[in-house]
């Protein structure tokens, strides 16, 4: 008899409990996607040239050359809720030949 005079008189606020946990079930889903991939796709191997984002691309077709060792930057990995200016800043091409993975032929 307890549970039912409990269940009667809190139904409204077990009811708001089971609303909320709903909608922030679905905003949990929402925000949940993948890192991106950029490729460069330039020629251009200049000091600075590296960390243009005029330079890269997300399109899976900038995978095209890469190799394992080489001149220029392949793919950049940016973090989810991240940019690739952020991850690129004003690093100097060698340092985003560090974080780049795999590499491009010299043109």
């Amino acid at each position: 008899m307890n549970i039912k005079s409990f269940l009667k008189t809190n139904a409204l606020a077990i009811m708001a409990l089971l609303f909320a946990g709903s909608i922030m079930s679905f905003k949990l889903a929402e925000n949940n996607t993948a890192d991106q991939n950029f490729y460069y796709i330039s020629e251009d191997m200049s000091e600075g040239a590296f960390h243009d984002v005029n330079n890269w691309t997300t399109a899976l077709t900038g995978s095209t050359g890469c190799v394992t060792t080489g001149e220029r930057p392949c793919k950049v990995i940016v973090p989810d809720g991240s940019s690739l200016s952020t991850v690129l800043g004003s690093k100097t091409n060698a340092q985003v030949l560090d974080i780049s993975i795999q590499r491009k032929l010299e043109p």
